[in-house]
């Protein structure tokens, strides 16, 4: 007979908490971003919370369609190469990147990715600007750290025989009841960038805008081959000493939040150099 307390998921569990009580669990730079449909909450509202009324208004569907735009990587690889990991919450999309061990990251395909960021921004403002709503991009940089388990599976709950287990045993084991990424535990890029977003117009957070706060360069610069001029109003990135993307601000906002000082720059034009990518592009936010 199999108990919960000797299979590996509670074993896993029991290791996290010796690290965690002991202070050895690893924290690692990272870079997140928010994505967030703007009216969503009115929206809703209108509808009395009603997902029936909710679907008929077609926000459901313009939910889907930034979906099958931004729902997806941006920046594809695998361990130990950096990589998006993407959390959607209801109107908003969240995605971070681990940069803990730079030297694995191409930088050209780093750049393609901030350009890929950008252009999906720019997308979905178009996209819900048509539709009569708004969007708003908030770019952050922090670190993140995992404390606890992913999973929580009937493995857990469940004392069986190897050899004679029902179905409704053998579904059970299978059943997970906890989403809990690793990427997402403990991650103060995402949160800042959420925090950000929550702050809104009243603090000058615009509708259709997109922000990069200060402490994203630093997590970025450690990657081998990239470079950052740091202008009075754009950041020039360089490849292996060569020009390649310009990111340009319009204003500047600093911000007190929950025992943390917030320097963060409004985007206003991005600008793809010729030398990068064969033909110089600019583009409006």
């Amino acid at each position: 007979m199999t108990t919960p307390w000797e299979k590996q998921e509670y074993l896993d569990s029991v290791a996290w908490a010796k690290k965690s009580k002991a202070g050895e669990l690893e924290v690692k730079p990272c870079i997140s971003a928010w994505m967030d449909v703007c009216g969503f909450g009115s929206a809703l509202e209108k509808c009395a919370w009603d997902l029936i009324e909710f679907q008929k208004s077609g926000m459901l569907e313009l939910l889907s369609t930034v979906y099958q735009i931004a729902g997806h990587p941006f920046l594809v690889g695998v361990e130990p190469m950096p990589y998006e990991s993407i959390l959607i919450i209801n109107d908003g999309v969240s995605r971070t990147v681990d940069l803990d061990k730079p030297e694995y990251t191409n930088c050209a395909t780093f750049v393609f990715y901030l350009r890929n960021l950008f252009f999906a921004h720019r997308s979905l403002v178009e996209l819900t600007k048509s539709k009569g709503y708004g969007f708003r991009t908030i770019l952050a940089g922090g670190e993140r750290v995992q404390y606890s388990p992913t999973l929580f599976t009937g493995n857990a709950i469940l004392q069986h025989n190897e050899d004679n287990v029902s179905d409704f045993g053998k579904a059970l084991l299978n059943k997970n009841f906890l989403y809990n990424p690793s990427e997402f535990q403990m991650n103060t890029a995402f949160a800042k960038a959420y925090s950000i977003d929550s702050l809104g117009t009243k603090l000058g957070f615009n509708i259709n805008c997109c922000y990069i706060e200060s402490s994203f360069w630093g997590v970025v610069e450690k990657i081998p081959d990239l470079n950052i001029e740091h202008k009075i109003d754009s950041k020039l990135i360089y490849f292996n000493s060569t020009p390649a993307l310009e990111i340009y601000f319009s204003d500047t906002i600093s911000s007190h939040f929950k025992g943390i000082d917030f320097l963060i720059h409004k985007v206003c034009r991005i600008r793809i150099d010729e030398k990068f990518e064969g033909e110089e592009t600019i583009v409006d936010l």
